[in-house]
């Protein structure tokens, strides 16, 4: 069993370009068009505040890494650079794209999560 470990820039970097290669043209496009320098920003995960690592941005909508699920997500975020919505996708990130390009509704997506009771 592997033990879990954050994610780090180098790592996402690395799954950004293994997922790159699996996008078609319009998605590597769209991808291009909002991408961002990898950072963290803060999150509130089951009560806790962490970081994930933003991709791209569009807006008031990032894409990140969620490296608990090990996918990327898309969730709104606040104007000092916070994660508002914790989904728990394991999308590889050709399918986050497609949210920004086909304009799918949130409701086929998975979360976002909730805490354990």
């Amino acid at each position: 069993m592997t033990r879990w470990e954050p994610a780090t820039i180098e790592a996402v970097n690395a799954i950004l370009q293994r997922d790159l290669n699996e996008c078609d043209a319009e998605a590597t496009a769209k991808f291009r068009q909002f991408a961002v320098d990898p950072y963290f920003a803060p999150i509130l995960r089951y009560g806790n505040l962490e970081r994930v690592v933003v991709v791209a941005r569009r807006g008031s909508e990032v894409i990140y890494w969620e490296d608990i699920e090990e996918g990327f997500n898309v969730s709104p975020v606040s104007g000092d650079g916070r994660i508002l919505e914790h989904w728990c996708n394991q999308d590889e990130l050709r399918h986050a794209l497609s949210y920004w390009i086909d304009g799918r509704d949130r409701q086929t997506k998975v979360g976002p999560s909730t805490s354990f009771e």
